[in-house]
Order: C-alpha cells, then sequence, then structure tokens
C-alpha cells in the first residue's frame, strides 16, 4: 500500500501539480477561461489530459489553483504567526511587497481569471470559501492578537479585514479596467495600502 505521508511522494505530488497550474495559467492568459480546454492545458504541460483529473476536479479547480497560489494563502498562517514576533509595519509590508510582486508578475493571468470568478457562481463560492474566508479568518486572528499585546488598538477587526480585502481587489479590478496610474506604480500600493491601515489619513501633530 502506497504511503499518502511519504515526503518524497508528497513533493512529486506538489511539482507535477504546479506543472499543471503553470501550464494552465499560459493557457488562460493566452486564450482565456472559456476558450480555454483541459486538453490545451494537458498540450502545454506534456502530459495526458487524464493525468490533470488526478489532481484537479475541473477546468474552475485549476483556476482556483492559480489564484490560491498568486495569493500564497496557504503559508499566510504561518507568515502571520512569526509576524507577531516583529514590528507590525515591517511585517505587514513584507507579506503584502510580495503578493502585489508576485500579482504584478502574472498579471495576464490575473485579468483572465478574475472576471470569470465574478461572473460564475460556481467559482465565486469556490474562491470565496478557499480564498476570501480564509484570508479573512487569518488576518483578523493576527489583529485581535495584536490587540491583545497592547500593539493594537481595539478596533472591529473583521470589518476592517474586508476592507482592506476589499482595496486589494479593488485595485486589481482597476487595473483591469486600464488605470495606467496603477499600472504604473504598481510596486508602491503595498507602503500606501499599508499605511492607510497604520497610519489613517488625519494630520499628526509634531512632537514640541
Amino acid at each position: 500500500m502506497v504511503d499518502h505521508q511519504d515526503p518524497i511522494r508528497q513533493q512529486l505530488i506538489e511539482a507535477r501539480r504546479n506543472q499543471i497550474l503553470d501550464a494552465a495559467a499560459r493557457v488562460f492568459a493566452d486564450r482565456g477561461y472559456h476558450r480555454a480546454t483541459t486538453k490545451h492545458i494537458a498540450q502545454q504541460a506534456g502530459v495526458s489530459e487524464g493525468t490533470i483529473y488526478n489532481y484537479f476536479d475541473s477546468k474552475g479547480d485549476l483556476l482556483i489553483g492559480i489564484v490560491k497560489r498568486l495569493s500564497s494563502v496557504d503559508t499566510m498562517g504561518t507568515e502571520l504567526a512569526e509576524a507577531l514576533n516583529e514590528d507590525a509595519r515591517a511585517a505587514l509590508l513584507a507579506i503584502a511587497r510580495y503578493r502585489m510582486a508576485m500579482i504584478d508578475r502574472d498579471f495576464e493571468t490575473v485579468q483572465a481569471v478574475l472576471p470569470e470568478m465574478l461572473v460564475n457562481a460556481g467559482l465565486r463560492g469556490q474562491f470565496y470559501d478557499q480564498f476570501a474566508r480564509p484570508t479573512a479568518v487569518l488576518l483578523e486572528q493576527y489583529m485581535q492578537s495584536r490587540v491583545k499585546l497592547g500593539a493594537m488598538r481595539s478596533v472591529d477587526a473583521p470589518l476592517v479585514v474586508r476592507s482592506v480585502q476589499g482595496m486589494f481587489i479593488g485595485l486589481m479590478l482597476l487595473r483591469i479596467l486600464g488605470d495606467d496610474l496603477l499600472t504604473k506604480h504598481w510596486n508602491d500600493l503595498a507602503e500606501v495600502v499599508v499605511g492607510v491601515l497604520l497610519d489613517g489619513l488625519d494630520v499628526k501633530e509634531e512632537a514640541a
């Protein structure tokens, strides 16, 4: 009987999943979600079409896998736990910069898949359950832990988190719509969002 906990086997499975996701990202970017087929993706990945279904249930499952990988949601819990021992600004900037860089690098793929998730009810539900909700829970826990440590004032964490999520999703949508300013200054946005979150927009009085 095969040991599914074997670390070498798990590495091989993960490598194959990433190979297929890489191919799906290229095909979605080139053809768009609707015109792409699992046959196209299999050809791009250099595997049989049946192999794809050993790792993913459907074309939609591939799309969700791409989004989760872009956001690194699977590693965010560890990152935020480690961030509790660091300066909040530096930690949040590092987390935000990494994800904004991933989005920028694969923006053609984002442009192909994000609109589809907004109009497809099934994908929309998967996106919320597998990405938006888990991310919100992790960020809420981080903020609540910061409050308990006395490193952050008491706030309505669920609403603050959703406001931040809305900013990031809104920024992606604006860029898809063709906002040249966002495209030009994309690498500055992590600092802007984190600055607004931690500092607000009030003018601070300088110490005498």
